[in-house]
C-alpha cells in the first residue's frame, strides 16, 4: 500500500515519520521517495519461514553471520527496505543495530512475493531489486505461485531456478544448498 505519494522526504525523514506511528506491528519501507507497508500473508510468511529454518540451521554449524526477518530493515542509500529475510556476514557486522533501520546493507536479501497480481508490489520489488543491486546485495526473488526463485547478482544474468533445481551460493554460503521442493512443498504434492 502506497501512503503518501505526494509528499517529498528523505530517507532520516521517513525514519522519524515511522517512530510516530502509533502501531509498532506495521512495516514500512522507504522505496523511490515513497512509503509503502509491507504486504503479507500466511502462505508467503510460511515460505520465508521454511527459508529461514534452513539457512538458519546452516548458519548453527557454520558460524559466519546472522539473519533478520521482516522485522528487520535495512538502510540502502537514502532508501529503507525490509526484505523477508536478510543474511549479514559477520565480517561486515557482529550483529545488528539495535534500534532503527540498519546501518549495514545486507550479502543477502530474499524478498518472497506476498501477492503475484499486485502491481505496486511488483513495481516497488523492481526497484528494490536495482537498489540492492547497486549497494552489492544478492537477491533472491521467491515466487510461490509460481515456485521459483530468481537469484540476482551484480554482473551476472539473472538465474532462474524451478521446483526441481536446488539453490547454492558457493561465494557467500559455501557448502549450502537448498532443493527448492524442499520449501514449496504442499500436502497436495507431496
Amino acid at each position: 500500500m502506497v501512503l503518501d505519494t505526494q509528499k517529498t522526504m528523505t530517507g532520516k525523514e521517513f525514519e522519524n515519520w515511522v517512530e510516530q506511528q502509533n502501531n509498532e506491528d506495521d512495516i514500512f519501507e522507504f522505496i523511490g521517495g515513497e512509503i509503502f507497508q509491507m504486504p503479507s500473508n500466511s502462505f508467503s510468511s510460511m515460505i520465508a519461514t521454511r527459508i529461514i529454518i534452513r539457512i538458519g540451521i546452516y548458519l548453527l554449524q557454520n558460524n559466519i553471520g546472522y539473519l533478520t526477518t521482516e522485522a528487520g530493515g535495512y538502510k540502502i542509500g537514502d532508501e529503507r527496505y525490509v526484505p523477508d529475510v536478510a543474511f549479514v556476514s559477520y565480517t561486515k557486522q557482529k550483529q545488528p543495530d539495535k534500534k532503527g533501520y540498519n546501518d549495514v546493507i545486507p550479502d543477502l536479501a530474499i524478498e518472497v512475493v506476498s501477492d503475484t497480481m499486485n502491481k505496486r508490489e511488483w513495481n516497488a520489488l523492481v526497484r528494490k531489486i536495482t537498489g540492492y543491486l547497486n549497494a552489492g546485495v544478492i537477491v533472491w526473488i521467491v515466487d510461490p505461485e509460481e515456485k521459483t526463485i530468481e537469484v540476482y547478482e551484480q554482473g551476472k544474468p539473472v538465474t532462474i531456478l524451478s521446483i526441481t533445481d536446488t539453490l547454492t551460493s558457493p561465494a557467500l554460503l559455501p557448502n549450502f544448498s537448498l532443493p527448492l521442493k524442499d520449501i514449496f512443498v504442499t500436502p497436495e504434492n507431496d
